[in-house]
């Protein structure tokens, strides 16, 4: 018996009972999809994150607060007071430092034009468009007289102006109510859309001083943030600014420091790390289904072989070798498996590349996770196939011709 006899008896025997045949691929079927989209959607998700965070540049650097060893927030604050204003001011005169912004943030009810919007609000420093490719469409941004003498000024993101002054509206001039404090509108920045933690589209920004002085009343920073000519001095600028801030903190080299320093590449790397173990906890979760389908196929074998023992007998009777049956039988299962498994490459791809356009992420086709559902479903059906198939092989063709 050749292998297209082989085939062509595999599909006969499926097209006898097509329900059946369906229902038995079908845990297969879910499997693989299953498997293909969470695979699509977890590589789409790290993409549209890295992408983000690589718009902020190779060459940031954010130096944050130890919780572990603050002295604990202030006002409500979500912060520790570990860093000040005075670091960043002394870490911009390090000479490899490019430009440096201390930020504070919060929430606050924002009024203007008889409207009002709930939006974050950062203090920052006059380098903070430098420091995070922040471009002004309108006016001008914070300046350092302003950060100097803690103005009352702010700059708006172009969702805020839309929701307070309408769309298109030229706002410079005009005045808005911050916690109940005047402050006069000087700018209004470019769209930039979300860079996944969060919308400088809907933020609005003041001087750094200002926040804390006016609006906080806090003498230390959120973070500092800080980039470098080159992505090349990243290493060199971590290492002088840890140094500067352990001297300043009167702390030894040894010493557990009370201040974080993470570079654009750490977030980035830790992120795709965490994306990656997410996607394999899922992928191996939906993969369970894959041995119920393989169970299913199992029991579906063997009520085919005691279906069909005359026919094996009548096999046997007229020459039929014990592998010829046993090759038979394995083959009908692999094409059942491998039949259910393109059929959820092709549910799973096309549903990512859905999800993938509603949720505004890369869709991501890899030849690599087609090969791999492949090779699974084959997998399974050898596996699941072999005992049906033995069990068909070792039938006695006397037995097998006289059962009713």
């Amino acid at each position: 018996m050749n292998y297209v006899e082989i085939f062509r008896t595999s599909l006969t025997a499926f097209r006898s009972n097509i329900m059946r045949t369906a229902l038995t691929m079908l845990g297969i079927i879910i499997g693989i999809a299953s498997v293909i989209l969470i695979i699509a959607l977890g590589q789409g998700a790290t993409a549209s994150v890295s992408s983000s965070l690589s718009s902020l540049g190779a060459n940031l650097i954010t130096v944050s607060p130890d919780a572990a060893q603050g002295h604990g927030p202030v006002q409500g604050s979500s912060s520790v007071a570990t860093l000040t204003y005075e670091d960043s001011q002394e870490i911009r005169n390090l000479p490899t430092i490019a430009a440096t912004s201390a930020v504070v943030s919060s929430r606050y009810q924002v009024v203007g034009n008889d409207e009002n919007t709930n939006v974050t609000v950062q203090g920052v420093s006059f380098e903070y468009p430098t420091v995070q490719s922040i471009t002004v469409a309108i006016g001008e941004f914070i300046t350092e007289d302003d950060e100097v003498a803690s103005s009352k000024v702010a700059v708006l993101g172009p969702e805020v102006v839309t929701t307070l002054f309408g769309e298109g509206a030229n706002p410079v001039g005009e005045m808005i109510t911050i916690d109940r404090k005047s402050f006069r509108m000087i700018g209004v920045t470019t769209a930039k859309g979300s860079s996944g933690f969060s919308n400088p589209d809907e933020t609005v920004y003041i001087p750094v001083t200002t926040m804390m002085n006016t609006l906080l009343g806090q003498d230390y920073v959120s973070s500092i943030q800080v980039v470098t000519d080159t992505p090349e001095q990243v290493d060199q600028a971590s290492t002088d600014i840890t140094n500067l801030l352990l001297g300043r903190h009167d702390m030894t080299e040894g010493e557990e420091q009370d201040f974080n320093i993470r570079t654009s590449q750490d977030t980035q790397s830790q992120f795709q790390t965490i994306t990656t173990t997410l996607t394999a906890m899922l992928a191996g979760i939906a993969a369970i289904s894959l041995v119920v389908g393989g169970i299913g196929i199992m029991n579906i074998m063997l009520v085919t072989v005691t279906e069909r023992t005359k026919e094996i007998g009548l096999l046997k009777a007229i020459g039929a070798k014990r592998k010829d049956i046993l090759t038979q039988f394995l083959i009908e299962s692999i094409v059942l498996t491998l039949t259910g498994g393109l059929i959820g490459i092709i549910i799973g791809e096309a549903l990512a590349f859905l999800i993938s356009s509603i949720m505004n992420i890369p869709f991501i086709f890899q030849i690599s996770s087609v090969l791999m559902a492949v090779g699974v479903s084959t997998f399974v059906g050898v596996v699941f196939g072999l005992y049906p198939a033995q069990r068909a092989a070792k039938l006695s063709p006397i037995d097998a011709l006289r059962y009713e």
